[in-house]
């Protein structure tokens, strides 16, 4: 049922874009005339998302160019020149182009011409399979130092919900939409290398795909650009019913007290789904990285922008124990345990 492998790397250090534009969640609101068209209240989607803000990365910004703003601030952190990057991991939904690879155009924008690029999609789980995968690359000896990478233009996908409920009274196609109003843009990236001390850095990864609930959350049909529609109730309830299962072998699996983690790093959905984490991990809310609040679900960009901000803000010391847990529409779910050891 679960694929588990032992950690073989560490992670670097840590980088982000985070666009300046910002949109509340009760200007959305306004903008579909809710009250009106839906009875539903403006406030209705903060209180339900825990949503207030999001950012929107300008139209000129491509995927490609918030990915290498995080890349280069990665690099500059490690003290990491472009040609010794071995590997670069593209995770994001949104791309440059359906052909080629965002990857091939992040490694010519940072002149990584040393590097293999490739990009692997898996709707939000991407960037915590862009880890797996890149510990196994490491773990083989062929990467001494990867970058994995995603830059998303979510806002999009939500601007498209938008201009369709602009043009509705139906209340369930407002409730099949809405998880798409809370998106926000963000690049955000990691740099990963073998282990230093054999206790530390990334000490395993345990993943999982449950396909046949694939139909509760889909964006892009028939390969168009079209609006994030979701059943939310259910996708959420089976989500953290697995996360709970997945969770207690995982904690057997790494010999883990939830008293003895320090932080929590979790896809980031609602801050409805952070407290229900909280609730069945055994831990308190204050652990739990909460960046839902002021900007928004970033899709694959969740969970390295959470480690990104507990370095920034120096919260999180070398030898603290951090639980990742990711999760994406699919279902996919996962969790790694990392020592924390970064630049």
């Amino acid at each position: 049922m679960y694929m588990y492998t032992q950690g073989h790397s560490r992670l670097i250090s840590t980088g982000a874009c985070i666009p300046e534009e910002r949109i509340s969640s009760r200007r959305i609101m306004e903008l579909i005339e809710s009250e009106d068209r839906f009875n539903v209240p403006y406030d209705w989607l903060e209180r339900i998302t825990g949503v207030k803000e999001r950012r929107i990365a300008p139209e000129c910004l491509q995927p490609s160019d918030m990915a290498v703003q995080a890349a280069e601030e990665a690099m500059t952190a490690a003290r990491i020149q472009p040609e010794q990057i071995d590997a670069i991991i593209y995770t994001g939904m949104s791309r440059d182009f359906l052909e080629p690879a965002t990857a091939h155009v992040i490694q010519s924008k940072i002149g990584a011409h040393n590097a293999v690029s490739f990009d692997i999609t898996n709707a939000c789980h991407g960037f915590m399979n862009g880890m797996h995968l890149m510990d196994v690359l490491i773990a083989s000896g062929q990467v001494r130092r990867g970058l994995v990478v995603t830059g998303e233009k979510a806002w999009r996908y939500s601007r498209l919900a938008i201009e369709a409920l602009r043009q509705s009274r139906d209340r369930d196609e407002f409730l099949r939409l809405a998880s798409g109003l809370g998106l926000g843009d963000a690049g955000a990236a990691v740099l990963m290398g073998p282990k230093i001390d054999p206790n530390g850095g990334f000490l395993g990864f345990m993943l999982q795909s449950q396909a046949q609930y694939y139909a509760l959350s889909v964006c892009g049909r028939n390969g168009m650009m079209t609006p994030l529609e979701a059943n939310m109730g259910p996708l959420i309830r089976e989500g953290i019913r697995l996360w709970s299962l997945m969770y207690r072998e995982f904690m057997d699996k790494i010999g883990w007290r939830p008293d003895q983690i320090n932080w929590c790093v979790q896809h980031q959905a609602s801050r409805k789904m952070i407290k229900s984490i909280a609730e069945y991990a055994g831990v308190s809310y204050e652990i739990m990285v909460d960046t839902v609040t002021r900007f928004g679900n970033l899709s694959t960009a969740n969970i390295p922008f959470n480690l990104y901000q507990l370095q920034k803000n120096q919260q999180v010391t070398s030898g603290g124990k951090i639980l990742l847990t990711g999760g994406g529409s699919g279902i996919a779910i996962s969790k790694a345990a990392l020592i924390w050891d970064a630049a």
